[in-house]
């Protein structure tokens, strides 16, 4: 009797027919119908070849005795594993590691790679090919296996298959990490490009060339690439065979700002704290206070302005230069540029100041405040203004006008136009005026006017020389004491006083007429001088003095020879004398139309000189008008 059953193993793939039997031989036929039939019954859906199952029973049942065994009958189909991952290098060194030493550069220079370069490439796993079991169901095959590349610096994947370099450098792989050292350097503010150039075998010198100029293009370096400078770092790598450091491939350029034209002052408007005077000495009033010019005189050389030049960066980038406007001082009022351009000159005579950013030239000058040691002494070729007062021992001239607010106090005022002191004239003042002259009063000082002089009150012990008129007609108006000459006449309120010597002239320049006696008492003296010279020398001498000079022992000459050279400066001096008392002459005034008219008093004891007259009052006279009467030859007055 045969008993048969069948197993299915191993999830479905394989099925064991097991066969208890007490027969021998067994009926293999049979046998193999009872395990098709339990197969059916089983389940198994592949079809089983039934001649495949008697050759397994043949083979399981061999021996002459009856046995219980069991015989492999039939198999599904077993799963196929995928191939597993490769990787296909594109560089010479698959593993890079890196010792603590080592230089990257020069172990793995082999390794060049170049932007856009494929570093390497991987062939994914398969996914094997899924069994089926004899039941009909899948058996899932084990995919390949994967190779893990981790992608680093410079690196780009695609798809997890394709790895290429994103710059220039050398490509480093070890324990799976892949990733490029990059063998470019651009500095912080990109004005720069440093390269370490390989020897790259792989191509030839131009081509490695146009490779690295490319590089730098695509890694950002797009302006001041120096091609020279890479072709001689890569003839040097080959020859060297060995990397070339830090070559400086490309260089940017700083922009170069422009500057509008600016203009460098040539006259020196600096103050000086003192001045040194007569040898050691220092005078701390003067200090070149102002700066005179006259028309045509070089203010400024013009510094020519310069056109701004844009900069670069190595990436491309635009660098704007600035355009700076001109920091200096700049022509103003009264000054042109010369023909050719380079000078500002003068175009008036008058004093250079600075206003509102420009150099101009002025026929004014201003003094803000007090004339004193802050400002010294002030000289200046035009007018002068003054808001405060001029404190002693200081000294203001003026070319043209000179214009004073507060007092004059023991100075020196000097103008070629018209003085106005709107306060006092005091203290030992002098003041020349070369027109005319406004005061307040004048105490004590000395006057000198080429016009008329005018006071709102009065002038007490002064010395004063007027060519033109005097008036001082105020209600204080007066002219007490010293010496006032005043050569076309003089209105005042009151003259002279019974305490103080006043001494009063029109009609003529009492310096003329002193200048004149000065000038007779030299010539006299001259003259004098002259004829003791001759007489020393000897009337036949000065016949001939040359023949007289060749006449004489050497010794002898000497003497005659000084004596001949001073009368000759003598006689000099002399022609001098005998042309300025001709000038002199012509500018004695006659006086007869001068006079002097007071609308109060003219005290007793003043002395009054009117033209060719004099006379010193005895009695105090009121509201008269004292005049020169030629046919009298004197002093004569009426009652206005």
């Amino acid at each position: 009797m045969v008993e048969v059953r069948v197993e299915l193993r191993n999830g479905g793939l394989e099925a064991f027919a097991v066969i208890d039997s007490a027969e021998s031989p067994i009926d293999v036929v049979a046998v193999a119908g009872l395990v098709l039939e339990r197969l059916r019954q089983g389940g198994v859906t592949t079809p089983v070849d039934e001649a495949s199952v008697r050759r397994a029973l043949e083979a399981g049942f061999r021996g002459p005795a009856p046995c219980t065994c069991e015989v492999l009958i039939a198999k599904g189909r077993s799963p196929e594993t995928g191939i597993g991952a490769q990787i296909l290098p594109f560089f010479s060194v698959r593993d890079t590691p890196l010792g603590k030493d080592t230089d990257p550069f020069s172990a793995f220079a082999q390794n060049t790679t170049y932007p856009g370069d494929v570093i390497l490439r991987k062939t994914p796993p398969s996914e094997g090919i899924p069994g089926r079991s004899l039941l009909g169901d899948p058996i899932p095959a084990r995919p390949g296996a994967d190779i893990r590349i981790v992608s680093g610096e410079h690196v780009e994947e695609e798809d997890g298959v394709l790895f290429r370099s994103s710059s220039y450098g050398v490509v480093l792989f070890h324990e799976g990490h892949l990733r490029v050292l990059e063998a470019l350097r651009i500095s912080d503010d990109r004005l720069q490009a440093w390269m370490t150039v390989f020897p790259d075998a792989r191509i030839d010198e131009d081509v490695q060339v146009q490779k690295l100029l490319s590089a730098l293009e695509i890694l950002g370096v797009r302006e001041g690439a120096d091609r020279q400078a890479i072709a001689g770092a890569v003839r040097e790598a080959r020859v060297s065979r060995s990397p070339v450091v830090d070559v400086l491939v490309a260089q940017g350029r700083m922009p170069v700002d422009g500057r509008e034209a600016d203009y460098r002052l040539v006259v020196d408007l600096e103050k000086k704290a003192f001045k040194v005077v007569e040898g050691d000495r220092i005078d701390f009033r003067e200090m070149d206070t102002v700066r005179n010019v006259s028309k045509g005189e070089a203010l400024a050389h013009r510094v020519p302005g310069t056109e701004p030049v844009p900069g670069f960066r190595v990436d491309g980038t635009t660098l704007k230069p600035s355009h700076q406007r001109a920091q200096g001082l700049k022509p103003g009022d009264n000054t042109v540029v010369s023909e050719d351009g380079q000078q500002v000159l003068a175009d008036a005579d008058g004093m250079v100041v600075i206003r509102e950013g420009k150099f101009h030239v002025v026929d004014q000058y201003l003094v803000p405040g007090d004339v004193d040691f802050a400002t010294g002494n002030i000289r200046a070729s035009g007018a002068v203004r003054i808001r405060g007062q001029v404190n002693s021992g200081f000294l203001v001239e003026a070319g043209k006008d000179a214009d004073i607010q507060g007092d004059v106090w023991g100075a020196e005022v000097t103008a070629g136009g018209q003085v106005r002191i709107r306060g006092a004239l005091a203290a030992g003042s002098r003041v020349t005026a070369g027109k005319s002259l406004v005061a307040r009063y004048i105490l004590n000082s000395r006057v000198e006017v080429g016009g008329d002089l005018e006071v709102a009150l009065s002038i007490t012990g002064s010395e004063v020389y007027v060519k033109g008129k005097i008036r001082a007609m105020g209600a204080q108006g007066a002219i007490l004491g010293g010496e006032v000459n005043a050569a076309l006449g003089i209105e005042a309120r009151t003259i002279g006083a019974p305490s103080a010597r006043t001494r009063v002239a029109v009609g003529v320049d009492l310096r003329v007429h002193r200048e004149v006696e000065a000038l007779q008492k030299e010539a006299t003296a001259l003259a004098a001088e002259i004829g003791a010279l001759q007489q020393t020398l000897g009337r036949d001498f000065l016949k001939d003095p040359r023949v007289a000079l060749l006449a004489l022992p050497p010794a002898l000459r000497k003497g005659k020879i000084e004596v001949l050279r001073k009368m000759q400066e003598i006689h000099k001096r002399e022609a001098e004398v005998a042309a300025r008392r001709e000038v002199l002459a012509k500018l004695v005034v006659e006086g007869r139309d001068a006079h002097i008219a007071v609308a109060g008093e003219i005290h007793s004891g003043t002395f009054v000189i009117i033209g060719q007259a004099q006379i010193t009052l005895t009695e105090t006279i009121r509201h008269a008008v004292l005049c020169y009467s030629p046919e009298e030859h004197r002093v004569v007055w009426r009652r206005m």
